[in-house]
């Protein structure tokens, strides 16, 4: 600083001083120093905030430093300097910070400016104010001394010390004993090995920490502080406790949150996995099974065949429970999206009805004449509707009694729109109801002939709540039970003259009682698949079509050499090929020449929608799923190749 500039700092009309980061007195002007009544020579190498009132250094460490460090910056703060003799002098600090060419420029420093306040009052007032900001503060600021012989004690804590330790300020000053007291022995002593650490490093302190406040059950604490040696190795420490027990509570919901979601997402890879690896053998099991019962020239004896009945039926068994046990796993796990719709309601139970005829007449069930208004409409989903229906439909069949009744009825009032299932069979007691929506309970129904899994009313509540129903049931013992559907109804009076959704027509799918199609198909087919039993099992299927030449690739990498050579007039494709995606692999056949638009079906056991949807997607205008619909394969393969014409992008299962 030259001779002029301080000159010219003497003629401020009020105090000025410079401090570098850490609060220290470079220089001062000679305002300042006629202010506080010292010489110039007493304030250098001093800290700023010894010249304080202890009130003031408590606000100066706790708020006024750190802003500094951050900012430099204040603007018309009130503190209060301590004159010798002890009188106090009220005044308001400004501060800009800069580098000076004097200083590394790692250094920073900070011009303070003084002016003296003289209307006490509202020094006063503006005091008390921000006092009381402290102590109505979430967190209690304070200063702790550690003295060298380890006792400690608070010469000042804001107000909050009371609502979070039960203890005043008063008696905080007293000891630290108090507070400490509340602290189990191997909390205590880890927060004190932590502060020695920390003094005797010169850093800043943190920790988090349990505190037992009776009935008030435990609470977590979060301190932080900033320690500052004194003489005769002292340290006081400038900082301030939070209660974070709120904190700690959402971070941890969170975590929990998040292992939830990875143990759906884990067990749902999980499933997904057995599925394929069960459906891949399921595959050739029924496959050959259906082969064998169509064809003739085998001769099978009437024993053998009610044999070869038993092992389809088994596998479709099993077959069903795998898909059960996915569509509640990917339900449980919020997979399962649900597009809702205005339906009118009459043809999907008449549909409905008509699917489940065949088991009622199988069990001597009368299914009684449907009971639903015309042009009843409701916000459903079609699909999904139909599937809940024939849920309960089948409940109400096979729990029955010889000779029983099920009854289908729909009705409407100003809260909606009703179904009820009601059935004449042996009903249920309370503890069974209970009971009734846990997955695989059957109720002791597992120790009868009935065939189940204890899954279908647990799919059939999460459809309902996903379409904005609810299910309840009333059932008594000996006299049967009812199922009630509570749906929103839709806009009946408005709608009335609206058509149902159209469901896209299938092509008609030929059954063994049924003739082959009168045209059938004929062209190149091209299978990518490396698994040997699914291999000859379409080799089986594709040879009731004699006019199709039928060439397997078992890799990715086959597949593209065989396709570089010849054309194919369709391409059947597995997902999980050793080398490569099926999905990508098509992108690679649509880059040759040829390959542009010929007909792609994926072949594979993975069955989750958002497979299926992915593919059909990316290209293929077909899936069908493991194990192989033989009738409906046939049926797409003809509309593909036997009429020369692209098929639809439907699902074969």
């Amino acid at each position: 600083m030259t001779e002029g500039d301080a000159s010219a700092l003497d003629r401020l009309p009020c105090g000025w001083l410079r401090i570098d980061t850490r609060g220290k007195v470079l220089a001062v002007n000679a305002k300042f120093c006629h202010m506080l009544g010292v010489e110039a020579e007493s304030l250098q190498g001093k800290s700023f905030d010894s010249l304080l009132t202890r009130p003031s250094r408590v606000l100066y460490q706790s708020y006024i430093q750190p802003l500094l460090h951050l900012h430099g910056n204040i603007e018309e703060f009130p503190l209060t300097f301590d004159l010798p003799g002890g009188q106090p002098l009220d005044a308001l600090i400004y501060s800009a910070a800069h580098s000076s060419p004097d200083t590394p420029q790692s250094e920073a420093l900070i011009d303070v400016m003084v002016a003296s306040v003289r209307t006490r009052r509202n020094i006063e007032d503006e005091m008390l104010r921000i006092k009381r900001a402290a102590d109505h503060a979430p967190s209690m600021i304070f200063q702790l001394m550690q003295l060298t012989d380890g006792t400690c004690h608070f010469p000042y804590t804001s107000e909050a010390i009371r609502r979070m330790y039960g203890v005043t300020p008063q008696q905080a000053g007293e000891s630290a004993e108090r507070l400490l007291g509340l602290l189990n022995v191997e909390t205590r002593q880890t927060l004190s090995s932590g502060l020695r650490e920390a003094a005797q490093a010169g850093r800043d302190w943190q920790a988090v920490f349990e505190v037992a406040r009776g009935q008030g059950g435990v609470r977590w604490h979060e301190v932080h502080a900033t320690p500052r040696r004194l003489a005769n190795g002292v340290t006081l420490w400038h900082g301030h406790c939070a209660d974070v027990t709120d904190k700690r509570t959402l971070e941890a919901n969170v975590v929990e949150r998040q292992a939830l979601v990875q143990m759906h997402q884990a067990r749902s890879e999980f499933l997904a996995r057995l599925s394929h690896e069960i459906r891949t053998p399921l595959n050739g099991i029924l496959g050959f099974a259906e082969l064998l019962a169509a064809d003739k020239a085998e001769n099978l004896s009437a024993e053998q065949r009610a044999r070869l009945g038993l092992l389809e039926s088994s596998g479709r068994h099993l077959l069903e429970l795998v898909n059960q046990v996915l569509q509640v796993t990917s339900l449980e796990a919020g997979q399962v999206r649900v597009e809702l719709q205005e339906l009118e309601l009459r043809p999907v139970l008449v549909r409905a009805m008509q699917e489940a005829q065949s088991l009622a007449r199988d069990a001597d069930v009368t299914l009684l004449p449907l009971s639903c208004p015309d042009g009843l409409w409701v916000q459903s989903n079609e699909l999904r509707l139909r599937q809940v229906v024939a849920n309960l439909l089948s409940n109400a069949i096979k729990y029955n009694r010889p000779a029983g009744t099920a009854h289908l009825v729909a009705t409407s009032d100003e809260r909606g729109v009703q179904l009820a299932v009601v059935d004449t069979g042996l009903g249920m007691s309370s503890e069974q109801k209970a009971a009734l929506f846990q997955p695989f309970n059957r109720l002791g129904a597992e120790k009868t002939a009935v065939e189940g899994h204890g899954l279908g009313l647990v799919i059939t509540k999460h459809l309902l709540s996903l379409m904005g129903g609810r299910l309840t049931v009333s059932s008594e013992l000996s006299r049967g039970s009812t199922f009630s559907v509570s749906l929103a109804a839709g806009k009946s009076q408005a709608t009335t003259h609206r058509k149902p959704p159209q469901v896209a027509a299938r092509p008609p799918m030929p059954t063994r009682d049924q003739p082959a199609p009168a045209v059938q198909s004929g062209g190149r087919v091209l299978y990518v698949e490396d698994n040997e039993i699914n291999v000859v099992l379409m080799s089986a299927v594709l040879g009731m079509r004699p006019q199709t030449t039928f060439q397997v690739a078992i890799t990715g990498a086959g597949a593209l050499e065989v396709a570089r050579e010849k054309p194919f007039d369709l391409l059947l494709i597995d997902k999980h090929l050793p080398d490569i995606d099926g999905i990508e692999l098509l992108s690679r056949l649509r880059e040759i020449d040829g390959f542009q638009s010929t007909p792609a079906i994926m072949v594979s056991a993975a069955v989750l929608q958002q497979d299926i949807d992915r593919a059909l997607a990316k290209g293929f205008m077909g899936y069908w799923t493991k194990p192989l619909d033989i009738d409906r394969a046939l049926a797409q393969l003809d509309d593909v190749l036997g009429h020369g014409l692209p098929g639809r992008a439907t699902k074969a299962n």
